[in-house]
């Protein structure tokens, strides 16, 4: 728990129930702007996990012209 001592980073709520994870913790989870986050509730207090993107969503924008999904897939099941 952070007691506002500077000893933890600390988020304030937001008028919509937003926050804002603070930046050196964005930073040490790789989390960028439009990632998507789990958030969980657990006995300790909630939990907020990174969702990981599959190597075809990473790779969007990339490959130039116009691939579909399962083409990209291929592509990644080739160099596997």
């Amino acid at each position: 728990m952070n007691d506002g001592g500077g000893n933890m980073p600390m988020a304030k709520v937001l008028a919509k129930g937003q926050i804002v994870i603070p930046k050196e913790i964005r930073e040490k989870a790789n989390i960028h702007t439009g990632d998507k986050v789990d958030v969980q509730m657990t006995p300790k207090g909630i939990v907020v996990v990174p969702i990981r993107k599959t190597y075809t969503e990473r790779a969007r924008g990339i490959v130039k012209g116009k691939l579909s999904m399962k083409e990209l897939e291929d592509l990644y099941a080739e160099r596997s």
